[in-house]
């Protein structure tokens, strides 16, 4: 059943993108082992199902890569029927199967990972192509980016952004020709308010935020965290739940982070339907100006880029 669910400009690509968007991460790979202790991928039946449902509630967005191994190809198998309704973001850079990663930024491989993307996506074209965890020497070196503007210019992709580290995201806008940006901002680690959010709403740039729960750490998942100083961190933020603040850890986390008017969506990754729901209905209530400076002043106090 589709939802009410608000849009927000991508950037300048003319694109609207939900404000809470989907990734495909653990659909397709085992991951966060700290915090669940299943961490295994979905089957592609399991991932049929919850990608279906993901487009019934009018989530518009899916964040995939090559890295995320059967990622892109439970995709294609189970919606490209549907591709009117969504916008696709993969990326390039990065292979990964259960045997580990490989990397590689140059021209011929960037030309190959589209390629590959474009026939697993079982897609004509990549709304948003990215660089996977591009270093400073990526952006610097160009070849990446020229590579991908030839890709768009044959039609084969049409927008070109990034991800990675804040410094890096920095970087990418000062050298220009990146309209969007995928960079991680969650109560854990606060460093994209610092210069990343102000120089990307004065450039028009499109932002994206990754491990917005910081990898499940900033839900009930926290009590599942091994390191103890980590975990009491966490149960920290409880004190701004309740009947005067959050309804629930999910959303002080979301909350905050849409508090930023320069974030376009926050991308977040579940094997759980449910999770999704939950997602959703913390994505519905900005937390009140008073309550957020609250809680930033309590994140800054427990040294978060620590973690």
């Amino acid at each position: 059943m589709v939802q009410d669910i608000r849009k927000r400009p991508l950037g300048t690509t003319g694109l609207h993108v939900s404000e809470i968007g989907f990734g495909a991460l653990e659909i397709g790979r085992d991951w966060a082992g700290d915090v669940d202790p299943n961490p295994k991928h979905l089957t592609e039946s399991e991932a049929a199902r919850l990608l279906n449902q993901v487009l019934d509630t009018g989530i518009n967005f899916i964040d995939t890569a090559p890295a995320y191994w059967h990622s892109e190809e439970f995709i294609g198998r189970s919606i490209a029927h549907r591709r009117d309704e969504f916008i696709l973001a993969t990326k390039v850079g990065e292979h990964c199967d259960e045997r580990g990663s490989v990397y590689d930024y140059s021209r011929e491989a960037t030309r190959r990972f589209i390629d590959e993307s474009l026939r697993r996506l079982r897609t004509d074209t990549i709304d948003l192509i990215q660089i996977h965890s591009a270093s400073l020497e990526v952006l610097e070196r160009g070849e990446t980016w020229e590579a991908l503007d030839e890709a768009r210019q044959a039609g084969k992709v049409r927008h070109i952004g990034m991800t990675g580290g804040v410094r890096e995201a920095v970087r990418a806008i000062e050298l220009g020709g990146y309209e969007t940006v995928q960079v991680p901002y969650n109560l854990l680690s606060l460093e994209a308010e610092e210069k990343l959010l102000p120089l990307a709403r004065e450039r028009g740039i499109g932002v994206i935020i990754m491990r917005g729960l910081a990898g499940g750490k900033l839900s009930p998942k926290f009590e599942n965290l091994q390191n103890e100083e980590l975990r009491e961190a966490v149960r920290g933020f409880l004190q701004f739940v309740g009947p005067d603040g959050a309804r629930d850890l999910v959303h002080l986390a979301i909350g905050y982070i849409l508090g930023a008017p320069e974030v376009s969506t926050v991308i977040v990754g579940s094997r759980k339907f449910e999770h999704v729901q939950t997602n959703l209905t913390a994505a519905r209530g900005f937390l009140p100006a008073e309550l957020r400076e609250k809680v930033r002043s309590y994140a800054r106090s427990i040294a978060v880029r620590a973690w």
